[in-house]
């Protein structure tokens, strides 16, 4: 019933633009158009450089200066992608990103169109791989895409770094501190931030240095909230880090670039948590570690990320851009009692090491004998991942992978009448996957149970190679009612086979992969929208419903409830996003969003999506408001707010992911400006102090996750550039 009036939605859409077109067209006529219009606005993160008149799928762009009024107030990038994009789940407050969904599912993150994200081993850390300081932009291009592969049918995250400023040696220090407000004896977070910036006639480069170290989180109440409040890391204690160097050689018409990226962050506590009581709703909180305490590893996540590129605007009529590329990275988890109650060492730290190395071609061909504008975007992407699942320990806690991918893509992009845009593109991918030999800590094959105890036997994985093949498609169209109103509709694939180590892990019988032959995940999206940018206001609202094959879910296993066994079904998520954003005055502007998604899984394989999907692939309902006003010539305020709803579809489950999930509404506040030789930035994340647990805690329900958030905390930062 919901995906039928989603699609009416989405029909109903289209007609109101057209039908109503006249009128937004006289009342454009009759009025002084303060705003930029839709041709001015140009996305180049879906690797198509085109407006975003003419892409049939929602985009959204965060400029430097829309990240900077955020960092004004937290560096989380998490954080800051929530109050941005509609869609977004909220932060977990925490380095952990694995319950932050774009539409009901993963996205994939790229830094300077390199991805990121985790292909066979989802550690959800790579929100936070980079220096937020060094991103110029951030392109956010939802559903699926014959352009990228791996794609769970969400979108792409791409952070686009900036290249240095040709000439002179410019340097910019930057000091300052977070703080908790509600405990401030150890909840300061100094840093320091050190930039180098310059070059010749055709050489530039960029190097920047950053170094945090974090005290202690504390919650409204002032109490210290644990080192690792949710069970998969923290932030609080640790060193963090970060180099970042770029330098581009311009070759004639031609450019050459190499970039590095390094990030650390490791923690070094004195404290650990001490559980609290879903069911009572009594708060997990930090204490003391005892003498005798197992002895854990730090808790750490590094990742290194080297790239080299060449780009020509026109070889023989066509442009180019090629990128070779290494990445490398390496996490340790904390210290999880209890989860390997199976064996002999029922106690273990997980870690997860991947390094991957990979090729991009893109070939950009205009084509105008097709229309003005017409263009064919086409290439090749070569991936080999190689990822290892253990414990610090030395036992293996998940087969050991490596993917070898091959994928040539083509996009077509052309006009009809001058008014209507089509887009279509066709992507096919080869790709092998090796899993070795593995057996399981978490599960008994369920043929050994009958048996006396001694009886029983772990569950042998017999590794192989799986070969996999697909062919996404997407097609869509856009349509100018205007200068600057426009219509778009879009259909996309999207292929997945992340989440093979993830299942085999816990896999209730021996088995051999190469007869077990695990599918891959196959996504459907559909859009519908309408957007507009006319006198000083920018609109926008989109339905859409996404659909797949072989979803992931969690359960508890029944033997053992500190670990989550997984199933896979098809899937539906369906929803809607509307944004606002008003230029009032020449010093006022104010906006917001609003994002309503929900999801329904075929839980019995019937056809009929009667099952509701869980809090880690569904956020509640999402809305975002903000306030702005330059009170001076250097100097602007900022006010916005983010309101959580509640989402309460498991009523008495106390299974993972399917904890009621309370509302909550935070307000944040910021000024910057000129302050002697620099600028001032201060900013109160939490400003009201609400009190209230982290989404990822009261979905997980479990007492050793059941963290509060942090209470109000304060950003003082100053930076001068000479």
């Amino acid at each position: 019933m919901y995906a039928d009036s989603i699609k009416k939605l989405m029909v109903g859409t289209a007609l109101i633009g057209l039908t109503g077109a006249p009128a937004l067209a006289e009342e454009e006529a009759g009025s002084e158009d303060r705003g930029l219009t839709l041709e001015e606005i140009v996305v180049s993160g879906s690797r198509l450089p085109a407006s975003i008149q003419s892409m049939p799928g929602s985009v959204t762009l965060i400029s430097q200066d829309d990240l900077q009024s955020q960092l004004a107030v937290t560096s989380d990038l998490g954080a800051i992608l929530g109050q941005l994009v509609p869609g977004m789940g909220t932060s977990s407050a925490s380095p952990a990103n694995i319950q932050t969904s774009l539409r009901g599912r993963k996205p994939v993150v790229f830094i300077d169109g390199i991805p990121i994200t985790p292909t066979l081993n989802d550690v959800g850390r790579e929100l936070r791989m980079i220096d937020p300081s060094v991103i110029e932009r951030i392109e956010v291009v939802r559903g699926s895409s014959a352009l990228f592969g791996n794609s769970a049918g969400a979108g792409f995250i791409n952070y686009i770094t900036g290249p240095g400023e040709k000439g002179p040696l410019k340097m910019t220090t930057e000091v300052g501190t977070q703080f908790s407000v509600t405990s401030l004896g150890d909840g300061f977070r100094p840093s320091i931030r050190q930039s180098f910036s310059g070059g010749s006639d055709n050489i530039d480069y960029r190097v920047v240095g950053y170094y945090e170290k974090t005290g202690g989180f504390f919650d409204a109440d002032g109490d210290r909230i644990a080192p690792i409040p949710n069970g998969f890391s923290g932030l609080a204690d640790s060193d963090i880090y970060s180099v970042y160097g770029r330098v581009g050689v311009d070759a004639g018409e031609g450019r050459f670039e190499v970039n590095v990226n390094h990030y650390h962050q490791e923690q070094d506590t004195d404290y650990k948590l001490s559980p609290g009581n879903v069911a009572e709703r009594i708060k997990a909180t930090a204490i003391l570690k005892d003498a005798g305490d197992a002895e854990e590893a730090s808790q750490f996540h590094e990742n290194w990320l080297a790239s080299a590129s060449y780009s020509h605007p026109d070889i023989f009529g066509t442009g180019l851009r090629s990128s070779v590329y290494y990445q490398k990275s390496k996490s340790i988890f904390g210290m999880e009692f209890g989860r390997f109650t199976k064996t002999d060492k029922p106690d273990g730290q997980s870690d997860t090491s991947s390094e991957k190395y990979g090729a991009r071609l893109d070939l950009h061909t205009p084509l105008a004998f097709l229309s003005e504008g017409s263009e064919l975007l086409w290439g090749f992407d070569y991936l080999n991942d190689k990822t290892l699942a253990g414990l610090v320990d030395g036992r293996t806690f998940a087969p050991n992978q490596k993917l070898d991918s091959k994928a040539v893509f083509a996009q077509l992009r052309f006009s009809i009448l001058e008014k209507v845009t089509v887009t279509a593109g066709v992507r096919h991918e080869w790709s092998s996957l090796e899993l070795d030999d593995f057996t399981s800590l978490l599960t008994f094959a369920t043929s050994t149970l009958g048996g006396a105890d001694e009886d029983r036997e772990l569950s042998r994985i017999t590794g192989g190679t799986l070969k996999y093949d697909a062919t996404p498609v997407n097609i869509g169209v856009t349509y100018d009612v205007s200068e600057n109103i426009n219509l778009f509709a879009g259909f996309s694939q999207g292929f997945q086979i992340t989440g093979v180590g993830r299942e085999l892990r816990s896999w209730p019988e021996h088995v051999d992969v190469t007869v077990l032959q695990p599918e891959p995940n196959l996504i459907d999206s559909y859009e519908a929208g309408v957007r507009g940018n006319w006198s000083g206001i920018s609109a926008s609202f989109s339905v859409f419903e996404t659909r797949s094959s072989n979803g992931l879910s969690f359960k508890a296993d029944p033997d053992n409830p500190n670990v989550a066994l997984t199933s896979r079904s098809a899937d539906k998520v369906y929803g809607f996003e509307v944004t606002v954003d008003a230029d009032i005055t020449d010093d006022w502007r104010a906006g917001g969003s609003l994002a309503w998604i929900e999801g329904k899984a075929d839980g019995n394989a019937d056809g009929e999506f009667e099952k509701p999907l869980q809090n880690r692939r569904i956020p509640p309902r999402i809305i975002t408001m903000y306030v702005e006003h330059d009170f001076s010539q250097d100097w602007t305020l900022r006010l916005q707010g983010l309101h959580s709803g509640e989402r309460n579809k498991f009523p008495g489950s106390t299974s993972f992911w399917e904890g009621h999930l309370h509302p909550w509404f935070l307000m944040d506040v910021s000024a910057q400006g000129k302050v002697g030789p620099g600028t001032l930035i201060l900013g109160v994340n939490n400003l009201l102090n609400t009190d209230y647990f982290t989404s990822i805690s009261e979905s997980a329900q479990q007492n050793n996750r059941f963290s509060k958030a942090p209470g109000a905390t304060a950003t003082i930062r100053y930076r001068v550039e000479y």
